[in-house]
C-alpha cells in the first residue's frame, strides 16, 4: 500500500464525507479511547460493526480497506497468539512441539481475544476517520481541544513531508531496478535496500532542519498563534448527530460499568 493514499478523500460525497470535520473527530477519536477500556467483548463488536458500516457508507473498493487494515490484524493475532501462550494459570490444553508442550491458558485465551478485538476495532475506526476526513480538519480539531500546539505542528509537518520521502524512496528504487538490481543475490539486494533506507533518512533530516530554519526566519516560535481554520459554526444537523452519537458512546460505557 502506498502512503499517498493516506492523503487521497473519496470525491463521492457521502454522509460521513459531508458531516463537519470537528464532529467526525470528536466522536471517531472518542470511540477509539472508548474501546480500549471496554471489557466485554460483545461492546468492542459493536462498535467494530459500526465502523464496518461506516466504511460502507463511504462507498468505497473493500479491497482499499483489507489493505490499510492488513499489517495492524497481523499485530493483533501476534498479541492474540503471545497471551494464549504466556498469561494465566487454568491450562485448557497444550500443543506438543519439538519435545516440548505449550500450554494454553483459558485467561489468556479471553485475554487475547479482548486485546486483538480492541486493537482491530481502533484501526477500523481510525481507517474510517482517515478516509472521510481531510488531516487539516482532525488536526484543527485536536487544536480546538487545546492539544499543545507543538504536537499538532510536529504532526502536521510530518504528514505533509511522508509523501516527499515516499516518493525520494520509489524513485530511488526505480533507478536500482533500472539498473538490473533485481538479478543480483539476495545479499546485494538487501545492501542496496539498506542503502537507500539511509538515505532516505538522511535527507528527510536534512530537509526538516531546512523546513525549521525557515520557520524559523519568519518568526515561528511555539506560542505563535495561527489564524482559525473553522471560522464557521457546527450545522445543527451535524450538531445533533454528535449529540446522537455521544449518548450512543456514553450508553456503551454505562454498559460496560453495569453488566
Amino acid at each position: 500500500m502506498e502512503l499517498s493514499s493516506f492523503g487521497k478523500i473519496s470525491g463521492n460525497k457521502s454522509f460521513l464525507h459531508r458531516l463537519d470535520g470537528r464532529v467526525k473527530t470528536t466522536l471517531f477519536l472518542s470511540a477509539i479511547i472508548i474501546v480500549t477500556f471496554f471489557s466485554h467483548w460483545y461492546l468492542i463488536v459493536s462498535l467494530w460493526v459500526l465502523s464496518i458500516i461506516g466504511y460502507y457508507t463511504l462507498n468505497m473498493p473493500w479491497k482499499r480497506l483489507i489493505k490499510r487494515l492488513l499489517m495492524p490484524f497481523s499485530i493483533a493475532w501476534l498479541v492474540f497468539a503471545s497471551m494464549l501462550f504466556t498469561n494465566g494459570e487454568h491450562v485448557l490444553t497444550y500443543i506438543p512441539f519439538a519435545g516440548y508442550h505449550f500450554n494454553i491458558y483459558g485467561e489468556g485465551l479471553v485475554l487475547g481475544i479482548l486485546l486483538m478485538l480492541r486493537i482491530m476495532t481502533a484501526v477500523s475506526l481510525a481507517c474510517v476517520l482517515s478516509f472521510c476526513t481531510p488531516m487539516i480538519e482532525i488536526l484543527e480539531t485536536l487544536r480546538i481541544f487545546k492539544v499543545p500546539s507543538i504536537m499538532i505542528d510536529l504532526a502536521d509537518m510530518m504528514y505533509r513531508y511522508i509523501f516527499i520521502i515516499e516518493d525520494t524512496g520509489k524513485s530511488m528504487r526505480h533507478a536500482q531496478l533500472s539498473r538490473m538490481g533485481d538479478n543480483s543475490g539476495w545479499m546485494h539486494r538487501a545492501e542496496d535496500a539498506g542503502k537507500i533506507a539511509v538515505y532516505i533518512i538522511i535527507e528527510s533530516l536534512d530537509r526538516s532542519v531546512r523546513v525549521y530554519n525557515a520557520m524559523l526566519s519568519r518568526g515561528y516560535n511555539e506560542e505563535s498563534k495561527q489564524a482559525k481554520f473553522f471560522t464557521y459554526p457546527i450545522p445543527a444537523k451535524d450538531f445533533r448527530f454528535g449529540i446522537l452519537g455521544t449518548v450512543l458512546l456514553a450508553a456503551l460505557i454505562i454498559a460496560n460499568i453495569f453488566i
